[in-house]
């Protein structure tokens, strides 16, 4: 195809785009939806979430349809949403990571602690303790990340839902525990959360 007559193409398209048209939008994803996959799991490195960027892509190609201009490529437009895209999630994988070394809670008979077995039963009771008081989903991913060693998609996998989601549930029972030592007298944290891996 002449690059002009693509140019005259993809600027119809962009138009039947802000006015609603789902063929246009069907089009454009069917096109590009591969190179956007290919381009996110190869930064990504999980097919889970090179996929989700892909979905985020496209849900954000439909909602701001009416203001993409028409007389730019659309492929460009699309790279850098994913460019955006797979960069955040970079970030939150990045400051989770820092988060759960940050917390790290040193699990009873651990070489780094002192060996104190009436310290490690309290840190350990205060633990069970603070979980006992997370919703039952949290408990489980809770523990299937710390006890089983499963990562976030093996989880997902499990229990029917996306690594996002069950990194998700982990920040929050994560921010609970933390807030319930915090509360209950302890400034630092003394177990060590065995990490569970993002892929």
């Amino acid at each position: 195809m002449h690059p002009n007559q693509h140019t005259y193409e993809e600027a119809k398209l962009i138009l039947l785009l802000a006015n609603d048209s789902e063929y246009a939008f069907q089009f454009i994803y069917e096109r590009y939806r591969n190179r956007i996959y290919h381009t996110a799991v190869r930064y990504l490195k999980s097919p889970v979430l090179a996929q989700e960027t892909v979905q985020d892509v496209f849900l954000k190609l439909w909602l701001e349809r009416k203001n993409i201009n028409p007389g730019k490529p659309i492929e460009a437009w699309l790279y850098t949403v994913a460019k955006n895209n797979v960069a955040n999630r970079l970030k939150r994988i990045a400051i989770e990571w820092k988060s759960l070394n940050q917390l790290q809670l040193i699990s009873p008979g651990s070489e780094s602690r002192t060996g104190d077995k009436v310290e490690d039963s309290q840190y350990n009771k205060l633990l069970q303790q603070a979980l006992m008081e997370l919703p039952p989903q949290q408990q489980k991913i809770f523990c299937m990340a710390r006890q089983e060693h499963l990562t976030y998609i093996q989880i997902g996998e499990k229990l029917g839902l996306s690594p996002l989601t069950v990194k998700t549930h982990m920040s929050r029972a994560l921010n609970h525990i933390k807030a319930y030592l915090t509360v209950h007298g302890e400034t630092f944290f003394l177990f060590l959360i065995i990490p569970t891996t993002f892929f």
